[in-house]
């Protein structure tokens, strides 16, 4: 099996466990995700995400195994951490938990959530003054916490946009942030971005190619209402990439967006 075709296959399998987890299939996207790892054992994602489907069925061992094998890889990633904070709490690992929140505020000392949890994970310890003083401090910022993450997620997608417009940007860094984002809590606020992606599938090469391919699937998975906006702005790139171009190419490349139309899940 080529390369190429591997990290295709682990990528399918890979959002086709995602879709899975979202329908709260947790044991089928446990298996979607195994698949995804035996094709590409460097996909990382993969192991954080079937841990999230190992936890909603408890099976904790499992899932702190794979967390700490994807946060040895990336220590200062805050899904991770958190994730791995969840599960040593449900394990009563309090001790172990209470590491985690403080890893995590140390990189976010102000994220309202993460105060919180601590709190929690004080209060099951027994140190109540702790806890409360902490209690109110996440009160007083989770106030105004959804204002400032959306805002956040906005900024950081509209850096994406930039770089994927400018020529000497590094768009698959750009490519790699709006895969993250698109997992976040706001995917429809992708959009502005939907319309670069999609020029991308037509004009890209190599890597760059196949994640805009993998975006486009995976924001009609995430914002299914929007998978007839994003089909247009498919159809209408391909009738201008067209222009000039030989039939033999044209047919090869109908084919990838009949391919990519079925993904999108278009009937």
């Amino acid at each position: 099996m080529s390369l190429l075709l591997a990290l295709s296959l682990a990528l399918q399998f890979f959002h086709q466990g995602m879709d899975l987890y979202y329908q709260g299939k947790y044991r089928e996207a446990i298996a979607a995700f195994t698949e995804a790892i035996k094709n590409d054992p460097s996909l990382l994602k993969a192991y954080r995400e079937r841990a999230k489907a190992e936890e909603k069925i408890g099976e904790y061992n499992r899932a702190l195994e794979d967390v700490n094998y994807y946060l040895s890889k990336a220590p200062k990633d805050q899904d991770g951490l958190y994730l791995r904070m969840r599960i040593k709490i449900k394990r009563k690992d309090y001790s172990g938990a209470l590491e985690d929140a403080e890893a995590l505020l140390a990189l976010a000392p102000q994220e309202p959530t993460y105060l919180y949890s601590k709190a929690l994970i004080l209060e099951a310890l027994g140190k109540y003054t702790q806890a409360s003083e902490l209690f109110q401090k996440a009160s007083e910022l989770f106030l105004d916490e959804k204002y400032r993450e959306l805002s956040s997620f906005k900024a950081k997608v509209d850096g994406a946009v930039a770089s994927l417009q400018d020529p000497s940007g590094d768009r698959l860094a750009a490519l790699e942030n709006l895969e993250g984002l698109l997992q976040g809590k706001y995917p429809v606020h992708i959009s502005p971005a939907i319309p670069f992606v999609v020029k991308i599938f037509f004009y890209g090469e190599g890597m760059e190619w196949f994640m805009a391919k993998n975006l486009i699937i995976e924001y009609c998975r995430r914002v299914p209402a929007d998978r007839a906006w994003v089909w247009n702005l498919v159809v209408e790139e391909f009738n201008r990439w067209k222009q000039g171009k030989k039939k033999k190419e044209i047919k090869k490349m109908w084919k990838e967006v009949s391919s990519l139309k079925a993904l999108m899940g278009i009937k």
